[in-house]
């Protein structure tokens, strides 16, 4: 597939944006000041986290379908979601966050813009409307070092006429050079300290009916327990994460009462160049619900290349993560999420990564979290590594909430991971 058309596309997006606001007769401090105050405003004016939060299990919310439009959980809300996000997640101080079984106004697209049930179309047709501001601060005190940059400025959505839909994201996002994030979901290909448009999710897809979902496009690969920590090691290991390890392909997916799953034949990362580096093969997981707040599942993901993106081993590369997970809420405040996997690679030993989550939650809207997590790699001489994260994540208002996260690992340095999350 060639993809030069898109990039000159792209490309010119880029070039049309800069000339709306007047950016090519500023300085650099100027236009470095620009999109910081922009960033600042937006976080401020714009509207909860659209991630997928599999710790909701604890309000026997175990399927990801009924409230996102991915079937597997994350990004583009349905009406339902944006009702549980004002219900469940957001703190309400001590009152009643969903009053008479009605999500406020605040609940929908740009803080009530749009209100939360209003689907934009009628006849059983509909337009669901989103986007993700995420700003992160990471401090290193040993090093005495800070960095603060725009994670993530995403917009997305998907329209449904009857049983066909279409949906994807689009954002724009910068990442220094060698950097495994975001090259992946470029659309353009701007090098150094330039903005580049980003695609992350983009599809067509059929409800044959209510249970079963084919969609075609590029997907994030069902895999695991979906959580936002795209960094820990279970999902940077596994490259199955939802910053920009996406693929093309097929899946079907599955949502029935007690028993839901996905599967996806990958076609390959069409967003990176040359062919050699792109990924043929499959990932899905299936979950069985033991109980309202019991859920067990097995994953399994294998890809062929011709080259490795990662390693850049120029020689015909097999991958694969094949392992189990579980979503356990023994008490309401409390949820357990737990992944193990066993991982193999061309050149490389047996591996395995894992990790296991508590999240209490004392009072609705604030998260403590704490978290272990292991790496093998299967590296000769490389040993198996632990790491620890404790993190705080407040949903202080409709749309926004802040999380700190602090990060120590083996052979590193203790990280302070500080966001601001805004959703539309």
């Amino acid at each position: 597939m060639n993809t030069s058309g898109v990039h000159r596309w792209g490309r010119r997006v880029l070039v049309l944006m800069g000339r709306a606001f007047s950016l090519s007769g500023m300085s650099r401090n100027g236009v470095r000041a620009l999109l910081a105050i922009m960033a600042a405003l937006a976080v401020f004016s714009l509207s909860e986290d659209a991630h997928a939060y599999s710790w909701m299990i604890r309000h026997t919310q175990w399927q990801c379908s009924s409230c996102h439009a991915d079937p597997s959980g994350g990004e583009t809300l349905s009406p339902y979601g944006r009702f549980q996000s004002a219900a469940k997640l957001t703190m309400d101080y001590g009152g009643d966050a969903a009053e008479d079984g009605k999500a406020p106004k605040s609940a929908g697209f740009l803080w009530g813009a749009i209100a939360p049930d209003d689907t934009l179309l009628d006849d059983g047709n509909r337009i669901l409307l989103g986007g993700s501001l995420r700003f992160l601060t990471v401090v290193k005190p040993e090093e005495k070092d800070v960095a603060a940059f725009p994670m993530q400025m995403d917009l997305y959505g998907e329209a449904k006429f009857g049983g066909f839909r279409v949906g994807g994201s689009l954002g724009a996002g910068k990442v220094e050079p060698g950097s495994p994030h975001v090259h992946a979901a470029q659309v353009t290909t701007n090098q150094g300290d330039e903005l580049n448009l980003i695609s992350r999710t983009h599809y067509v897809g059929y409800d044959v009916s209510s249970e079963v979902l084919i969609r075609a496009g590029r997907l994030n690969l069902p895999f695991g327990v979906r959580i936002p920590e795209h960094v820990m090691w279970v999902r940077e290991a596994s490259q199955t994460d939802r910053e920009s390890d996406q693929q093309h392909g097929v899946a079907v997916a599955y949502t029935g009462q007690d028993f839901r799953g996905e599967i996806m034949g990958i076609a390959g990362n069409y967003q990176i160049n040359p062919d050699e580096f792109r990924e043929r093969g499959y990932s899905g997981y299936f979950e069985y619900k033991v109980a309202d707040t019991y859920a067990l599942g097995l994953s399994s993901l294998f890809t062929v290349a011709k080259a490795d993106r990662i390693t850049n081993l120029r020689e015909d590369t097999k991958r694969g993560a094949h392992g189990v997970f579980a979503r356990l809420s023994p008490a309401k405040p409390l949820v357990l999420l737990v992944e193990g996997d066993v991982l193999t690679r061309t050149g490389r030993d047996l591996g395995y990564t894992g990790f296991g989550q508590a999240d209490v939650e004392p009072v609705q809207g604030l998260h403590l979290m704490l978290t272990g997590e292991v790496l093998n790699e299967g590296i000769e001489g490389v040993d198996q590594r632990f790491g620890g994260w404790f993190s705080v994540n407040w949903f202080f208002l409709p749309h926004m909430d802040m999380r700190v996260d602090a990060v120590m690992r083996q052979d590193s340095d203790l990280q302070i991971l500080s966001q601001l999350h805004a959703y539309l």
